[in-house]
């Protein structure tokens, strides 16, 4: 199995020891992810996602704020993989990260 690539958010910032392409790739569909789920939480009333996930054939990639409620400069964890796997087990991984 590959191995995970963890990212740290805090005040609009994504870092990580994974490299700067995978940063850049991360991002953008992390900005993608948030503003759709931004999009929805608005039109119903539910406020800012703080959970965020897309999994394809061959790769997973997630984003988790672990403090409902918490606003985008608040610390959160991403994770990408090349791999599908089960989002359980991500967000398990993910919310012990944070």
């Amino acid at each position: 199995m590959p191995d995970l690539q963890t990212f740290q958010m805090n005040a609009g910032r994504i870092e990580s020891d994974a490299g700067q392409t995978a940063v850049d790739h991360f991002a953008a569909d992390f900005q993608g992810l948030r503003h759709f789920g931004t999009k929805i939480g608005s039109a119903l009333e539910l406020g800012d996602p703080w959970l965020g996930a897309v999994r394809e054939a061959d790769a997973t990639l997630m984003f988790v704020y672990p403090a409902v409620g918490v606003g985008p400069d608040d610390p959160g964890t991403g994770g990408m993989i090349d791999a599908r796997v089960p989002l359980y087990e991500l967000i398990e991984t993910l919310s012990q990260e944070a």
